[in-house]
């Protein structure tokens, strides 16, 4: 399939257009008279709706993927290298005639060099373009050289997703010897990423960032919120992607698993 095939299919499953289209088809249901069918349709997308918009709920989901604590230094002093994946860029920004960072990939490239301050590990930042602009890769390059003064000894711009992320990662790295790598992306998308460069053939020592650690108090908890629902949206993304790649060997198709 066709990253745009696997951007379609995904929206189709994720937040918010599966529930959308759960009470789109109740409705048509109460439109022909199917109305004890079409009534459940339109609860259960309604009562999702709001549910997965709560803080209670969406923080609860979340913390099913994040690691709790931080990278320890001892397990960082065994890493040969620290991998950063690229989470997206914000394209033709006015204010810098250019492309920068997104604030998922500004958040990984500041604890890139935060880490990098205190080990000095060379750094491979991965991530491609879909669409065909200036890849992840050379933005994160760019800024983490340029903003933090720190500098990054490989580019890896052909991945498109977390699979390739690792797989185009081996490439470079396998071949110079490094093996054991620091792995940095958000505490929410670690275990993923971590199944991916496993698979891979690296030793992961997990440097995940950015924890939702802050619960929310009192009455709000349960008050559905737009920003909550996007969260339960990405906890949903992620199990939906740790089983697609048990499914399909790490995310490649059939015909390109070895043997």
């Amino acid at each position: 399939m066709t990253s745009t095939t696997n951007a379609i299919i995904s929206q189709i499953v994720l937040l918010p257009t599966s529930l959308l289209l759960l009470m789109a088809a109740g409705c048509l249901l109460l439109a022909v008279r199917w109305r004890r069918s079409g009534w459940t349709l339109l609860l259960v997308g309604i009562g999702g709706l709001g549910v997965l918009s709560m803080p209670f709920t969406a923080q609860k989901m979340m913390h099913t993927l994040e690691q709790r604590s931080p990278v320890e230094p001892g397990l960082l002093a065994q890493a040969q290298a620290i991998v950063v994946l690229g989470g997206g860029i914000d394209p033709s920004q006015p204010e810098y005639a250019a492309d920068t960072a997104n604030s998922a990939s500004l958040a990984r490239i500041r604890y890139a060099a935060f880490l990098y301050r205190q080990h000095e590990l060379p750094i491979l930042v991965t991530g491609g373009n879909s669409t065909g602009g200036e890849a992840d890769g050379w933005v994160m390059k760019r800024e983490l050289e340029t903003l933090f003064d720190v500098p990054v000894h490989w580019v890896e711009t052909k991945s498109v997703n977390t699979a390739e992320n690792a797989e185009f990662s081996w490439e470079i790295l396998g071949p110079e010897g490094v093996h054991t790598i620091a792995l940095l992306t958000q505490a929410w998308h670690m275990p993923r990423a971590r199944q991916a460069f496993e698979r891979a053939g690296f030793t992961v020592v997990p440097a995940p960032t950015v924890f939702h650690v802050e619960p929310v108090q009192g009455i709000m908890n349960f008050i559905p919120q737009a920003d909550y629902l996007s969260m339960a949206n990405t906890a949903i993304h992620e199990w939906v992607g740790m089983l697609w790649y048990r499914m399909t060997d790490g995310g490649r198709p059939a015909s390109a698993r070895p043997g």
